[in-house]
């Protein structure tokens, strides 16, 4: 009777949490912000002058602050820049779009495909169509945003639930104990210790990866001649914590900063991307996040596209971490190799 009872509410939490899903997610970011951040914690803990180490909570609140601070210097230096490139170029986009239409009329007419290139465009032709194009994405964008204030709220208390799990980690994990049943207990406490190397792993494989991506990025956009390498390369090294999407993010920023220079910058900068994405996306990052995780490179790319497929680009980032808890969870419950019969 008591394993049913314990049954019946493990699905109702599982309901409960599919429900709740946005909230589940939050407290997912939060938890891997609170761990990426926990060897600077720690580091900023150290002794000081004084030979006394900084508390847990003064440290977690100033490194986050000053993250903070880093992160708002940042948009505010590349937003206006941002803003400025999307100005030029859409003003820039309908002549382009005009001159490659006509060069494309005089190819095929030349070859006599000339109906392939019909005026089905009105008066405006093709460029008028891709002003209105334009246009249009841009109400999308912003209806987009006006229906995902909440979001926007949620995403404003991350800082504080990563400084929370930072600042009282044991407080924390003593609190969640306490929502289990005193007897089981023990087997929570399993799947906490389990779940906290898998984590750690996963946050250490993802920075490492940013930062071969960046990095590599950044040498190759400087070798073509490109302004802002620094940026850029953080741009992308930051991209990569999203994949597939962060993809389209980086590329954009590339795509932009390069067509100040010319459309043949641009163009070089996306080659130079795409090779160097497609050649980590393929042969480094799966087998450097497997062998931190202990995962093959198979699976890591069947979860991250599981988690795309279930809950879009935010089940793309938390997939492999949680796929990672998942595996940790049953390999310490699992028989082990001394248990298995001969």
């Amino acid at each position: 009777m008591r394993q049913s009872v314990l049954t019946v509410a493990m699905l109702i939490v599982a309901w409960l949490a599919w429900m709740l899903r946005d909230i589940v997610i939050l407290m997912g970011f939060a938890a891997l912000i609170a761990y990426a951040l926990d060897p600077i914690v720690s580091l900023a803990q150290r002794p000081r002058l004084a030979g006394h180490a900084l508390p847990r909570p003064f440290a977690s609140g100033a490194v986050i602050v000053v993250l903070g601070i880093i992160a708002g210097w940042s948009l505010a230096a590349a937003i206006p820049r941002l803003a400025s490139d999307l100005e030029r170029f859409a003003q820039a986009a309908p002549g382009l779009v005009a001159r490659l239409e006509q060069e494309g009329r005089r190819f095929a007419d030349s070859h006599g495909w000339g109906g392939l290139f019909a005026d089905q465009a009105g008066a405006g032709g093709t460029a008028s169509l891709v002003s209105r194009a334009a246009q249009q994405w841009s109400m999308q964008l912003v209806g987009g945003a006006v229906g995902s204030l909440g979001r926007v709220v949620g995403l404003l208390l991350l800082p504080v639930l990563a400084f929370y799990l930072l600042a009282e980690r044991e407080a924390v994990r003593a609190s969640a104990l306490n929502f289990v049943p005193a007897e089981l207990r023990p087997q929570a406490e399993r799947v906490l210790n389990a779940v906290d190397p898998a984590l750690r792993a996963y946050v250490r494989g993802q920075s490492l990866v940013c930062l071969l991506m960046g990095t590599l990025t950044a040498i190759a956009l400087r070798l073509l001649g490109f302004p802002l390498v620094l940026l850029l390369g953080v741009t992308v090294g930051l991209a990569e914590v999203i994949p597939f999407l962060g993809f389209w993010i980086a590329a954009s920023a590339i795509a932009l900063e390069g067509y100040t220079r010319g459309p043949g910058m641009a163009l070089l900068g996306l080659a130079a991307y795409v090779v160097i994405n497609n050649l980590m996306g393929y042969f480094i990052t799966p087998r450097l996040l497997g062998r931190e995780v202990k995962m093959h490179p198979f699976y890591v790319t069947v979860s991250v596209l599981g988690g795309g497929a279930l809950l879009g680009p935010t089940g793309v980032i938390l997939a492999l971490p949680a796929a990672a808890m998942i595996q940790a969870v049953i390999r310490e419950f699992g028989p082990q190799p001394q248990d298995q019969p001969t």
